[in-house]
């Protein structure tokens, strides 16, 4: 059945976006000590913010990397702040990304307007430091649901509610990211562009073309030996602190691969992974993988081809910077550059999964000028990754056989 608030071209019905900045992504676990602890050792998060620590409410706590912000939830809960229970089968999933906004009453009667499900209503929370307003909109991907919250009037660290947690163990050292660059949806096959008319619709996200005269209905297709992969991206424009959301379709081949894999767990779709931002992507790998996390590796082939060598050293590095950890290097288009002169590059490397094999990851990415996604980048990357999953595929087989 077509909806009835669909727009044959996904920006004729665009709004502005009511979206000011991305307040945080929550994680639904069943096993929170862990993915906290993972958090902390290896990804340099610091908790600064809980509830549920006496053991009477449920355990939401929240975690700080400079402007990056994740709430890890205990999935067994259904009795959560600034969100709902998740229905998935799958007890650990990213399934809330949280928007601050201005006037939560007004977009939530334009978002009922639109036909929207509200899991929360417009609801409010006080304490000694001020109100926070707020709502949870389903989205119309899978399990993936936005918490709209006004904060322009609290004066504390987080949320009413969470208990403010001090940690003095800030060693003073430069930041590893910044901010939340993107994120990333894996999308059933042909549902993109009803995902992008929605987004468009509903929260005022415009299209953003990864190649010249793109179709937005379209997309970008990249294809080729073992990769069938669509891509299409979209953004607030002049809001850069809300991120870009990239949607994912596998393309039909033989095998399965990592989206089809990821569907697995997430039959309508779901939030596969999130690009962090780095001012220096060789030193915070260097101090992730010094903490334990495991980067997906590149053959040598890649850094050795003459082309990509001298795309490399033009940039002012060496092959064998990027092999050590597996970073990707690409050089922007005209069509994708900013205005100012000079290179522009874009420099990529995805983390092992956080959850499981088929889950939810993290993209260490820094961008010196390029606002788009390379599609060399992308290509090796989604090599990459898959190898890295075929890896862990084949441990879990052999445990299993052992066992």
């Amino acid at each position: 059945m077509k909806n009835p608030c669909a727009c044959s071209e996904p920006q004729s019905c665009a709004m502005s976006s009511p979206l000011t900045r991305l307040s945080h992504i929550t994680l639904q676990v069943s096993n929170p000590q862990k993915i906290i602890t993972d958090l902390v050792a290896k990804y340099r998060f610091r908790v600064f913010a809980a509830r549920g620590l006496d053991g009477v409410a449920p355990c939401q706590v929240a975690l700080r990397n400079e402007k990056v912000v994740f709430v890890v939830n205990d999935s067994s809960s259904s009795a959560l702040l600034y969100d709902a229970p998740d229905p998935l089968p799958s007890p650990n999933t990213a399934c809330n990304i949280s928007y601050e906004v201005e006037d939560v009453p007004g977009l939530c009667q334009q978002l009922v307007k639109n036909g929207c499900h509200l899991l929360v209503p417009p609801s409010q929370l006080h304490s000694d430091a001020g109100p926070v307003s707020y709502c949870v909109v389903k989205s119309i991907l899978g399990n993936v649901r936005h918490t709209l919250l006004d904060r322009s009037r609290y004066m504390a660290a987080f949320l009413p509610g969470f208990q403010p947690i001090e940690n003095k163990e800030n060693d003073g050292s430069p930041a590893s990211v910044t901010h939340i660059d993107h994120v990333t949806y894996a999308c059933p096959r042909g549902t993109t562009p009803r995902v992008m008319e929605w987004y468009s619709r509903c929260l005022g996200f415009k299209h953003f073309p990864l190649r010249e005269e793109e179709d937005p209905n379209q997309g970008v297709e990249i294809s080729g030996p073992q990769i069938g992969l669509r891509l299409t991206s979209v953004e607030c424009p002049g809001r850069a602190e809300v991120g870009k959301i990239v949607m994912a379709e596998s393309l039909p081949q033989r095998g399965q691969n990592q989206i089809d894999q990821f569907l697995l767990h997430h039959k309508e779709g779901g939030i596969q992974h999130v690009g962090l931002l780095t001012p220096d992507i060789f030193r915070a790998a260097r101090d992730l993988a010094n903490n334990g996390v495991l980067f997906a590796s590149q053959p040598t082939s890649y850094y050795n081809d003459p082309q990509k060598e001298a795309q490399i050293l033009r940039a002012g590095f060496t092959p064998q910077q990027l092999l050590h950890f597996g970073i990707l290097l690409d050089s922007c288009t005209k069509f994708q550059a900013q205005k100012d002169e000079g290179q522009k590059i874009l420099l990529q490397v995805f983390a092992e999964p956080l959850f499981s094999k088929d889950s939810f990851y993290l993209e260490l990415i820094e961008r010196r000028g390029a606002q788009g996604f390379g599609e060399g980048n992308i290509r090796a990357l989604w090599h990459s990754m898959q190898d890295m999953m075929d890896d862990l595929s084949q441990k879990v087989h052999e445990e299993a056989v052992t066992q």
